[in-house]
């Protein structure tokens, strides 16, 4: 049974949090949280962090008995993160079962949340990544984590040079054009710029909570890199972008040299953590010469959530052909009948508009039964073939009596 967050469930929240894996490498080296306080304080009135929790709950199941997961709506967008995982699979409770249940559940209320995507910042291992495989997430892209320590971080600050800027508002469409040249299609499209309900690139919004600093590389009024700064109580967070097709480590290295010299003026003495996605070469060299070393390899995996759309159809109703109209023809005298050698050639006269007798079977026999047609309108002509009588009438329109 799966089921959002009860208060009863802080116990189980409490013992399993200590098992939990985390899922937000930002959130987690950064800002990390108190895994049952945030349950707690997600269900209050006032709560703008949009943090959700649901509990895996069976009695009488050997393998999967209980566990959570956590998620995070991002601010303004359509999307959420998945938080963590409880308990974790290298445990004694863990079972790969127990995630695959939960995320398929939050799937589903994703759905009805109306979230298009969800992101999932699993360790580069492969049983992590198949898990979260089996329930539709797929890596679009991988990343490593370099550390800097605290220590080094005051002396590393030693580059203040012209070139690299305050970010402002009217950077923005420069700044979008230098996401689209340096991220890969499939990345964009797995971050939303290219879905029917786009939104903007992630150097563009500041949907990350903490965000103090932005800065541009400026070079002529074209702008080729983009970094941001994400101060936290653990750590500092940096976000690189850097055009791969200048071939200038410069960049990154003014980029870098200014963010730290940030750092020393606000007296900040804290880990410094940069996530170097496997696109973007070339900067592992740059970042080793500041002291900072690989700290951890991470799988960012996306899942496409199936939107319910309503729209309308159009209703399909049986029809009649409409018949032609018919045009009524000309009256046309018929033609005379060709002759031929076994029977009479007709004879044809007009007839006056008078009474017409025809007498039967000879014509003119004075002892015969007759009748009479009186017709309303005058006959047009008459044709005599041996005994018999036709008449052409120009009109139907006739009363017969007897006589």
């Amino acid at each position: 049974m799966i089921r959002p967050f009860r208060a009863g469930d802080l116990f189980l929240i409490q013992r399993l949090g200590r098992q939990a894996t985390k899922l937000n490498t930002i959130q987690a080296l950064v800002q990390p949280q108190v895994t049952w306080l945030a349950a707690l304080l997600a269900v209050l009135p006032w709560n703008v962090g949009k943090l959700t929790t649901y509990v895996l709950h069976q009695r009488g199941h050997g393998l999967v008995r209980a566990g959570f997961l956590q998620a995070q709506k991002r601010y303004n967008r359509p999307e959420a993160d998945i938080i963590l995982l409880a308990p974790a699979l290298d445990t004694a409770w863990g079972h790969p079962a127990i995630w695959e249940k939960l995320l398929s559940h939050y799937s589903t209320a994703a759905a009805q949340q109306q979230i298009a995507r969800l992101y999932i910042d699993a360790p580069d291992q492969p049983l992590p990544v198949t898990t979260f495989s089996h329930v539709g997430f797929k890596v679009y892209t991988r990343q490593t984590v370099w550390r800097l320590n605290a220590l080094h971080t005051e002396s590393s600050a030693a580059w203040v040079t012209p070139s690299v800027r305050a970010q402002t508002k009217t950077d923005e469409w420069a700044l979008h054009r230098l996401y689209a040249r340096i991220t890969p299609p499939q990345v964009q499209q797995a971050e939303g710029i290219q879905a029917h309900n786009a939104v903007k690139p992630p150097l563009l919004d500041g949907w990350q909570s903490g965000l103090r600093q932005s800065f541009v590389f400026d070079k002529g009024g074209d702008l080729y890199g983009c970094l941001r700064i994400h101060p936290g109580r653990s750590g500092i967070w940096l976000q690189l972008w850097v055009d791969p097709q200048q071939n200038d480590p410069e960049i990154v290295r003014q980029l870098i040299g200014c963010a730290l010299t940030t750092l020393r003026v606000h007296h900040v003495q804290l880990p410094v953590y940069i996530g170097v996605r496997d696109y973007q070469g070339g900067i592992s060299v740059t970042l080793s010469d500041f002291g900072f070393a690989p700290f951890t390899d991470r799988a960012k995996m996306v899942k496409h959530v199936v939107q319910w759309v309503r729209s309308a159809t159009p209703l399909l109703v049986p029809s009649l052909e409409r018949v032609r109209k018919v045009v009524p023809a000309p009256f046309v005298l018929p033609e005379a009948i060709p002759p031929a050698h076994d029977k009479a050639q007709p004879v044809m006269r007009h007839l006056y508009p008078e009474e017409v007798r025809l007498m039967s079977p000879q014509i003119g026999h004075p002892d015969c039964s007759h009748q009479t047609l009186i017709a309303d309108r005058p006959a047009r002509s008459v044709a005599v073939v041996g005994s018999r009588l036709s008449i052409v009438l120009p009109s139907t329109n006739y009363r017969e009596h007897a006589t």
